[in-house]
């Protein structure tokens, strides 16, 4: 790979020996791959425009595995006086990013011509599904790398709009196949739904009959929407249960009973591709693994899971303020260590270690006096980020 030097001169002996240069600094890939990984995501995510060798070099598999976690959140400021990162966002949702110096810094959505009156209707793992109000106009937008892509307009308005977008992509495929769905429920039916589903892979929407093994729509939890390889898991109260919907499979549901009630304050997530449910009852913070159960006899049996315990601790001892009533809510999971997890507490993200029960020393912090609602959270790879899961429609910069 190589870097392009100055063309720029400022006397008679620099340009002497500017002369004997080469016109390309070859590094070396390896070279390279260690100055990139040790950028920050932003300057990564520019450096692909630079030419194509460097885009070509960010986007090679072995650079790619190599980019550290990045965090990023929804946020919802409390009222239109809380600025909680300097950008003038007010009541509006701002979508931030983890960045050095223990902060979090919002990101300019000016990019995006219809910033300014679009509606978030949702976001997953680092993108965002607007609607322009009073219109079927949908756009999913990518504040990372700056770009965003209308979608066509679907056939019926929607009752709830949501966004599925796993960044580790589907299947075992390398690259993998990053397309995102948009999920338009537009009538409800007492244990199920009339359904639309956009797909970016065929850029056309289909519609379903969505049945939830029986469970009544008015229990599903939008707020508490999992993505993860070609499905999506829904939190539902009565009964307590995950309802797993099959992107594709025509949106057939399965559904598992819950370990603990969710009470409102339950999540579920993916932790070395096992299914985690995370829950709080104000008192005790608990995590629960799905694994398969040991047979012992025949090989044939049929699978069988089952949930376990993995972690339970006190909110008190989670963070400083917990003992005198302070909120302590799950945000996110981390992809491979299911001991990590991160967690809002007035007015900061900390990563906190479940079995040394301490704050790993990871810890991001709103502005002073900022207030504000973490609607939802993404851990993922940079590499995900830095993935162009719009690339399959036309997209604008």
């Amino acid at each position: 790979m190589a870097i392009l030097k100055s063309s720029s001169v400022d006397s008679d002996a620099s340009a002497t020996i500017m002369s004997f240069l080469p016109e390309e600094i070859d590094l070396g890939d390896d070279l390279l791959a260690e100055i990139i990984v040790r950028l920050p995501l932003d300057s990564v995510a520019r450096s692909r425009g630079v030419s194509k060798n460097w885009c070509a070099a960010i986007s090679d598999g072995y650079l790619r595995r190599r980019l550290p976690l990045h965090m990023s959140m929804i946020c919802f400021p409390d009222n239109d006086n809380d600025d909680p990162f300097g950008g003038g966002g007010g009541s509006r949702p701002v979508f931030a990013c983890a960045a050095e110096g223990r902060r979090l810094e919002g990101r300019d959505l000016g990019f995006f011509p219809l910033h300014e009156r679009a509606v978030v209707c949702d976001g997953c793992n680092g993108l965002l599904l607007c609607r322009d109000p009073g219109t079927f106009d949908f756009y999913v937008v990518s504040p990372v790398t700056r770009s965003w892509a209308a979608i066509p307009r679907p056939a019926k308005d929607a009752r709830l709009s949501l966004l599925a977008f796993d960044p580790f992509g589907i299947g075992t495929s390398y690259p993998p196949q990053q397309h995102y769905h948009v999920i338009n429920f537009t009538g409800w039916r007492e244990r199920g739904a009339a359904v639309e589903v956009f797909s970016s892979a065929t850029r056309a929407w289909t519609a379903h009959e969505a049945e939830f093994g029986g469970v009544a729509a008015g229990s599903l939890s939008g707020a508490s929407l999992h993505c993860h390889d070609g499905a999506v898991y829904f939190l539902a109260s009565d009964p307590d249960c995950v309802v797993r919907m099959d992107l594709a499979a025509g949106l057939a549901c399965t559904v598992l009973a819950l370990p603990d009630p969710a009470d409102g304050e339950g999540r579920v997530a993916h932790s070395g591709g096992r299914l985690h449910y995370v829950c709080s009852d104000g008192e005790l913070l608990r995590v629960w693994a799905l694994e398969d159960v040991v047979q012992p006899s025949p090989a044939t049996a049929p699978r069988q899971q089952e949930w376990r315990l993995k972690h339970a601790v006190r909110v008190g001892e989670v963070v400083e303020g917990g003992n005198d009533g302070g909120e302590v809510r799950f945000l996110a999971m981390h992809p491979e260590k299911d001991a990590a997890v991160y967690l809002w507490s007035p007015w900061k993200v900390v990563e906190y270690d479940l079995s040394k029960r301490e704050v790993t020393g990871a810890a991001w912090e709103f502005g002073k006096g900022a207030r504000n609602r973490v609607a939802k959270t993404w851990l993922v790879p940079s590499s995900c980020y830095l993935s162009d899961g719009l690339a399959d429609g036309p997209v604008a910069r």
